[in-house]
């Protein structure tokens, strides 16, 4: 039974998610003076940790190649300390042919938690008491077979499993005019597979950009 508790816990922690990603988008604006769609984007993803903007720029790029865009991972030619330039970050979208850039950064995170109750159950083994006909059943004949009736009481005491929640921003500027075009906030859950997450995150807003038309 404790298996099954824990899995009842994790689904419902999957289902604070989606029933099968660990990002939930919280909402999302689409400039409605945007006319066209993009088709080479450049990725910037905003974090001191080189290696996590490594994976997550280059798996934005697969996501949003699914969708016929091209996409140029910001770290091949823009280095960290430089990300804050905007001067240079326009260098190198010009360099690359590049009609917007996406810039994703984490602005908040928290715990939560889930508490599973505890409970008590059993399994009866006998005697069951009523009437006075209960008393006439075999195991009443000697102690040995009254002994193995018995009753096995389990308790299961109540369990909480926390888990951090990132909010992560992703906005969506075009080139020509410098001005944003999309944007949205979005709901990760920590699960420990830091690829399955930025996999997960990916292709939600990907999502969300075909649904608005942008790509």
């Amino acid at each position: 039974m404790r298996i099954a508790v824990q899995w009842i816990c994790l689904t419902i922690i999957a289902m604070l998610a989606t029933a099968c990603s660990s990002t939930t988008m919280s909402g999302s604006w689409a400039s409605p003076d945007f006319q066209g769609q993009i088709k080479n984007v450049y990725i910037i993803g905003i974090t001191k940790n080189e290696i996590n903007r490594r994976i997550f720029e280059d798996t934005f790029d697969r996501a949003l190649g699914k969708y016929g865009v091209k996409g140029v991972s910001s770290y091949k030619d823009l280095p960290a300390e430089q990300e804050a330039n905007k001067d240079a970050i326009k260098e190198r979208m010009l360099a690359n042919g590049t009609d917007s850039v996406l810039l994703t950064q984490l602005i908040d995170q928290r715990t939560e938690s889930v508490t599973t109750p505890g409970r008590v159950s059993g399994y009866s083994s006998g005697p069951y008491y009523g009437d006075r006909g209960y008393y006439d059943r075999p195991y009443y004949r000697n102690w040995g077979s009254y002994y193995d009736r018995r009753y096995d009481i389990t308790y299961e005491p109540p369990t909480t499993t926390q888990f951090v929640v990132l909010t992560v921003e992703s906005v969506l500027y075009d080139l020509k005019t410098e001005e944003m075009i999309w944007s949205a906030q979005l709901e990760t859950v920590v699960d420990g597979n830091i690829d399955k997450m930025i996999q997960d995150f990916a292709e939600v807003v990907t999502k969300d950009l075909s649904e608005k038309g942008m790509i």
